[in-house]
């Protein structure tokens, strides 16, 4: 057995993709849910245990436990198997480091500079101020090492030595962004970075690892230690082969099993705040990585969970980025909640759950349905008896309620909306109405990935022809019950295009589609399923060739050819 089927025989197709889509069972060896690969409302993603294959009815991909890997996480073969071999210890056939993809030189890397700075935080003397730093925050060793803190010294060329002395190129160090390669000569020491070659972009720092959802070190995020500084306070690695940092979540390798097993991902602003909060025993917390919230990172953590709550700082800034978030998260149909911190709680969760962690744990248990937000944070500070706040408080919340998809719930909030502002609810009803419209009719602020995807791109089936289903039905029964056969091919008869044959990879998904259409039937109910179909499937047939037909007569009406026409009734006329 190759090191690829050892791979295979050892992982459960189920097991995998629920790592990525929560599944619930939908027939005898099949599961479905969500497809991680299209946006889609009803489930058409089904995972087949018996014959260890997926396949999508909406985007129409399908494969085995390898390629849905591939493309769920967007690696290449060789990273695929590396890390599926990983998890099940299976030995890869070792092959030529010199012909190694660039992402891996990068995360090696990475993970070289990640021990470097981390152990420059534990020993080197110039490093006491990040841990004077970082006892003042309440970071004790245990996070410090688990979270791989670390420190760059105020140093040019100090990790690019380092680096070299490890064997790794100048080139590598810029494309991880690690160094800057210097391209203008200077003259001056000291404080200006040397004339040639290059030097280290981080200095006088410390050094927070930033990890994709498997452990592996991207990039970093780096914090000035200097009161006085006049560069800004936190520095990202810039973007490279390996770092987006919107397509990015801090701290998701630690909180993506608790995030799962609590069906509940927290949001938060800092990377302080995700540290402390898990610190202190709230480990389903992450956040950005100084970005507004963006698409790619809502599709991470629909991997793991459809309900999101968001403690973003309340500021004008934290407000706008708290803002666009939501409105993806909404589109992407996650439930969400926003925590507000009450006053002696502090500024952030990093400071509550120092104060003490109950303030931030009721926080969470106490967080706000989106609606009941927007609507406090509409009507906070305003005097509803005056007409001018009145239509500022309708404009903002009417379009809000227009989004809420049961008519129950949407007209509670209109009649509690027309009370506050004392006006009747059909004049609210009306203006919603007339906001609708006007937002339906502008181009939509959000992702163009996610409004502006052609109906047949997103959901595929709905080209496919009424013959085509059909055909892919009778086949789906002889799959189940190939004894069926020679009765399938009685009632279709000679003469039409049908092929009973399907091919290795249409079995896939044929299996997929028994489980899910014909599960638990009896022989009796079956063998009528197979005559209705094979009789529709002839109708459908027969529909298609006078359509031909007909089609041909007036061509050749048009083109006087009696001949053909005499032709064509004679058809016409067998066929009816």
């Amino acid at each position: 057995m190759d090191a690829v089927e050892d791979i295979k025989s050892r992982l459960d197709i189920v097991d995998a993709v629920q790592e990525y889509v929560p599944l619930k069972p939908a027939g005898s060896g099949s599961f479905k849910g969500i497809c991680p690969f299209h946006q889609e409302k009803s489930p058409s993603f089904f995972a087949n245990r018996p014959r260890q294959s997926w396949h999508c009815f909406g985007c129409n991909q399908g494969g085995d436990v390898i390629s849905f890997v591939m493309r769920v996480e967007g690696m290449d073969f060789r990273e695929t198997l590396e890390l599926l071999a990983q998890k099940t210890g299976v030995a890869l056939p070792s092959y030529d480091p010199a012909k190694q993809t660039e992402k891996k030189r990068l995360l090696e890397v990475n993970d070289l500079a990640a021990r470097w700075f981390h152990a420059n935080l534990l020993q080197d003397p110039r490093a006491e101020p990040a841990r004077a730093y970082l006892t003042t925050r309440g970071v004790d060793d245990l996070t410090t090492d688990l979270w791989r803190l670390g420190f760059a010294p105020e140093s040019w060329d100090g990790l690019a030595n380092a680096m070299k002395e490890k064997g790794v190129t100048e080139e590598d160090q810029v494309k991880a962004g690690l160094a800057v390669k210097r391209e203008q000569p200077s003259t001056a020491s000291g404080s200006r970075p040397p004339a040639h070659g290059i030097y280290d972009r981080f200095r006088g720092r410390l050094m927070f690892p930033i990890a994709d959802a498997h452990g592996r070190v991207v990039g970093f995020t780096a914090r000035s230690l200097a009161p006085d500084a006049k560069e800004a306070k936190y520095v990202n690695t810039p973007e490279t082969p390996v770092y987006r940092k919107s397509a990015v979540l801090f701290g998701l390798d630690k909180a993506k099993g608790e995030i799962k097993q609590r069906d509940l991902a927290i949001l938060v602003e800092g990377n302080m705040d995700v540290i402390s909060s898990h610190q202190f025993g709230v480990t389903n917390v992450v956040c950005t990585s100084g970005t507004a919230l963006t698409q790619d990172q809502l599709a991470l953590l629909k991997r793991y969970t459809n309900n999101l709550a968001i403690a973003f700082d309340q500021d004008a800034a934290g407000m706008t980025a708290t803002l666009r978030g939501l409105d993806l998260a909404r589109q992407m149909d996650f439930n969400i909640r926003i925590i507000s911190l009450p006053a002696e709680a502090g500024k952030d969760p990093d400071e509550a759950v120092r104060k003490d962690v109950r303030l931030w744990t009721s926080a969470i248990q106490g967080a706000s349905g989106i609606i009941d937000w927007l609507y406090a944070r509409a009507t906070r500070g305003r005097s509803l008896d005056r007409p001018e706040e009145k239509k500022a408080v309708a404009r903002e919340l009417l379009p809000e309620f227009a989004r809420i998809a049961d008519p129950v719930e949407r007209d509670a909030w209109i009649s509690r909306l027309a009370e506050d502002l004392s006006v009747p609810p059909d004049v609210l009803r009306a203006a919603m109405h007339t906001s609708r419209l006007d937002t339906t009719s502008k181009t939509p602020h959000a992702s163009p990935r996610t409004t502006h995807i052609p109906s047949a791109e997103r959901d595929p089936i709905r080209e496919r022809s009424r013959i085509d289903l059909l055909e892919e039905r009778l086949r789906a029964i002889l799959t189940l019950k190939p004894a069926f056969r020679p009765i399938a091919e009685s009632l279709i008869g000679d003469g039409t295009p049908f092929t009973l044959n399907p091919t290795p990879e249409e079995l896939d998904v044929l299996a997929v589609i028994a489980d899910r259409e014909f599960e638990d039937q009896s022989t009796d109910v079956l063998e009528r399923e197979l005559h209705s179909t094979c009789s529709a499937l002839r109708l459908a047939y027969h529909a298609k060739r006078r359509e031909r037909l007909e089609r041909d007569m007036r061509d050749a009406e048009r083109a006087n050819d009696r001949e053909k026409i005499a032709e064509i009734l004679s058809a016409l006329k067998e066929l009816i």
